[in-house]
């Protein structure tokens, strides 16, 4: 069996969970981890995770920020900073978000650690908004 994991500080967003494939958003790049992926421990960027659980044809989806994520023959275990499911999102805040803070860039000096810090987080709201906006209306 391969299982997922997915935990933040804050809660435990899954947990072993029988999936048949899981793509994080690497820190250099997309990962796409199959049952029988070698091994590896990597860090993670900000961005959209996908899983599928077992027997499923629906991919889940959520947004994550910064981590670690651990493969092994019996699955992947994500610790990330931030996790979010597309139904706890907030799209017009998000939008907001957005919307201020180019402006705060546009027209603010900042220092080069503000900007690194406001790009991780637009890089946030993007993702959010992606999996937001094309998650299934209730």
């Amino acid at each position: 069996m391969f299982k997922l994991t997915i935990v933040t500080p804050e809660r435990r967003l899954l947990v072993d969970q029988e999936v048949e494939e899981v793509t994080v958003p690497g820190f250099k790049g997309e990962l796409n981890i199959l049952p029988g992926h070698a091994p590896l421990i990597t860090t993670l960027g900000t961005g959209v995770m996908k899983w599928r659980l077992k027997g499923q044809e629906r991919q889940n989806q959520a947004v994550i920020s910064w981590g670690y994520c651990q493969v092994s023959p019996a699955g992947v275990n994500v610790l990330a900073n931030i996790a979010e499911l597309p139904e706890e999102i907030d799209v017009q805040a998000t939008k907001d978000f957005l919307t201020q803070s180019e402006k705060h860039v546009m027209n603010d000096v900042i220092s080069e650690t503000e900007f690194a810090d406001i790009q991780r987080d637009w890089a946030r709201a993007r993702a959010k908004l992606e999996i937001a906006e094309g998650a299934p209306k209730k």
